[in-house]
This record gives structure tokens, sequence and C-alpha cells, in this order.
């Protein structure tokens, strides 16, 4: 594997800490800003429920939620490097998010572009894995 593509896969880990502080309220005002940071100015994402945004509602998203799951925790159970193409790397991960009412699994797949040091989401697609219960 390439350095940009473990650069790529650690990103995923790098930003789901980050996620993880601003909407459990720790130290949400000092990641807010390189969570935010880390998406390219013409991120799309497809959420689990199938909708198609852009960065504005992504930057509402978590601008908005800082510290509204206290209990939330998220792990990254396994990645995979699917793709690289000059400096984009294709990564899809599995997530688990777990919060005191929800439990959620979902495999993601990620487009990342690796710019020296740094990472920028272009694209993400989210898709639920059903609960086995």
């Amino acid at each position: 594997m390439s350095n940009q593509m473990d650069r790529a896969i650690q990103s995923v880990i790098d930003l789901h800490v980050l996620i993880e502080n601003v909407f459990t309220g720790q130290n949400a005002e000092q990641n807010l800003n390189p969570l935010l940071d880390s998406f390219d100015q013409n991120f799309m994402m497809v959420t689990v429920q199938g909708q198609s945004i852009g960065l504005t509602e992504v930057k509402s998203l978590f601008s908005q939620n800082m510290g509204k799951k206290p209990s939330l925790k998220i792990d990254i159970i396994k990645s995979t490097a699917l793709y690289e193409f000059e400096n984009y790397c294709w990564v899809q991960y599995q997530e688990h998010q777990q919060t005191d009412e929800t439990e959620t699994v979902r495999t993601s797949t990620a487009c990342i572009k690796v710019e020296g040091e740094k990472c920028y989401w272009v694209y993400l697609h989210e898709t639920l894995v059903p609960s086995s219960s």
C-alpha cells in the first residue's frame, strides 16, 4: 500500500475521532474547525437516508449539533483500500456508532484527496447495515 493510501486510511480514523468529539461536546470548539477543514470545497455525500448533501449542509450538521450526543461512541471496525489514482484514494470502511439509545453499523465508501500531509474528503456514501437481531 502506498504512503498516500496509508494517510487516507488514517484520515478515516482521525476524522471520526473529531466527529465523536464534536457530537459529544468533548473539546467540541477546538475540534470543529479541524473537522470542517477536512472536507474539500466540492464535498458531496449520500446519507444513510439516501439524500445527497454538500459541504454547506455538512457544516450545518456539525455546527448545530455540538454536544448533542454526549454518549456517542464511534469505532472504525475495518477499512479497505479500494482504488488509488493520482492523489485520490477510494477507501471503504465499516463504522460502529453507539449511544445510550441506539446502535448502528454502516458501511461507507469515501474518496479522499491526499495533498502532502493533508487529506481532504471529496465524496462519501454511507449505507446502513441491517441489524442481525
